[in-house]
């Protein structure tokens, strides 16, 4: 009889694509559960907070830093940008950042009050130097960058009216469950341990307003006449009972006359000729040495030039500059004037 051969039986072999296999799978099954829990928790984190109403949204302002905005420049095509600029707006920069779980509807404007002034503040566009008017909403765990100007000031009883309580900010937006305030304060200049939450790092109204350096040189040169008349082609410096004056630094004369001949033209328009007024022209800066070439050429070009054009030629800083409040300009005793055409 003989005896079947008992089979050997040989150990498997594992490869490297089976253990491979085996780690995808055990280290899959948690990620997977994790990811499931994750996807049942948030919803009922979520709900559970709605239930008892602690789901709206928690928005912060924080300050980043401040700039100037110059009109005809930062807002201008290279091509066409003036040769001087007086118009600045101070602006604000800040981070607008919503910490909650819900979004909001914020309304583009914000006012702000100490014990004595009230402001109140727009958002603009920096793109289009324009105000933003319509609100816009802020997500859940979204920030914005937001440009801030202060629009006008004044005091509660001059019909400004103020925030609820002093020193601190105001901005309305509405979530879910209506509208609402963040109310944020800022230093009193009273010492403290420490700011509250929510504060603001500077006082805004430390901002000021647009500030348009030719109302000053105006009231400076021109008084005790009208000034800044807009006819249509940009306003006059000053309007007297016998001139229109332009008022310029010496070194930009041509723009000058430009828009001086151009204005007594629409202002003899607008009066149907009944009320001509001669076009003249007060230069500053001629003692300045680095325009001196641009004086005398000047005075050249303008020898024979008509129709009548008288220029004053005043200096860099008139005396009184110093002084509070600047002394005014007596064009007759602080200026040189020059007739043109020139006799001969």
């Amino acid at each position: 009889m003989t005896s079947n051969p008992v089979p050997t039986v040989k150990p498997e072999t594992k490869t490297f694509g089976d253990y491979a296999k085996f780690v995808r799978d055990w280290i899959g099954f948690p990620a997977a559960v994790i990811t499931a829990i994750t996807a049942l928790f948030v919803p009922a984190k979520n709900n559970a907070l709605a239930l008892l109403r602690l789901d709206a949204p928690t928005l912060s302002l924080d300050y980043q830093y401040v700039d100037y905005l110059n009109l005809g420049l930062d807002d201008t095509a290279i091509a066409l940008q003036a040769n001087e600029v007086f118009v600045s707006v101070p602006v604000y920069h800040y981070t607008l950042t919503n910490a909650g779980p819900t979004a909001a509807t914020v309304r583009p404007q914000m006012t702000c009050s100490t014990d004595k002034l009230n402001g109140h503040f727009n958002l603009i566009d920096i793109a289009t130097t324009k105000r933003q008017l319509s609100d816009f909403k802020l997500l859940p765990a979204e920030s914005v960058f937001v440009n801030i100007v202060l629009s006008e000031s004044g005091t509660t009883k001059d019909g400004y009216p103020p925030t609820e309580k002093p020193f601190t900010c105001e901005m309305a937006y509405a979530d879910k469950y209506g509208f609402k305030k963040l109310v944020m304060p800022f230093d009193d200049g009273q010492p403290k341990k420490e700011m509250p939450k929510k504060a603001l790092s500077i006082n805004p109204l430390l901002l000021g307003g647009v500030d348009d350096r030719r109302i000053g040189l105006r009231e400076l040169y021109c008084p005790d006449i009208v000034r800044g008349l807009d006819l249509g082609s940009g306003p006059i410096d000053c309007l007297s009972d016998k001139q229109i004056l332009a008022i310029e630094p010496v070194y930009l004369w041509e723009g000058a006359l430009q828009r001086v001949l151009r204005q007594a033209s629409d202002f003899r328009q607008a009066t149907a000729g009944t009320a001509p007024r001669t076009p003249g022209l007060i230069l500053t800066g001629f003692d300045n040495p680095d325009w001196a070439t641009k004086t005398e050429e000047m005075l050249g070009t303008l020898h024979t030039f008509t129709p009548a054009l008288s220029v004053w030629l005043c200096p860099d800083k008139p005396p009184g500059q110093d002084q509070k409040p600047p002394a005014k300009v007596v064009l007759d005793v602080v200026c040189k004037e020059h007739t043109f055409p020139a006799p001969p």
